[in-house]
């Protein structure tokens, strides 16, 4: 990671490096895309922090209500991520058309509750119970 990322920048390559090493997607040639990603989104969060100080709305040049600008900023940096989010493979989509399985954490007492619990109702309606 480089070191002169901003902080939402390094939290977000954090959050993300440990993801995709887990399905084995990432290789150290991604590193300038998951660069751009990974300030996209700090960009994106800082934008969005604007825009809830700001409003949706701000006073134009004749005093009526005109739409901010930064909404517009937020637009271009969300297609950003979404189009490196597509190429990183973080999203549903990406992962599936790259064949990745998603893969749910297994409560191996849960499964085995429920596995018990199929078996005691199909002997209380076989009348065995």
């Amino acid at each position: 990671m480089p070191r002169d990322l901003p902080d939402e920048a390094k939290a977000e390559w954090k959050r993300v490096v440990p993801e995709l090493e887990q399905t084995g997607t990432l290789t150290t040639i991604d590193r300038s895309v998951l660069i751009r990603y990974v300030t996209a989104w700090s960009d994106w969060v800082e934008v969005q922090e604007m825009l809830r100080k700001s409003g949706k709305l701000i006073k134009g040049q004749k005093g009526n209500a005109v739409r901010n600008p930064l909404l517009m900023v937020r637009n271009d940096l969300e297609a950003t991520l979404s189009d490196l989010g597509k190429q990183l493979g973080l999203s549903p989509g990406a992962r599936l058309r790259a064949g990745i399985a998603h893969q749910v954490p297994v409560d191996e007492e849960a499964k085995e509750a429920k596995s018990i619990a199929v078996i005691e109702e199909y002997k209380r309606r076989l009348g065995m119970a």
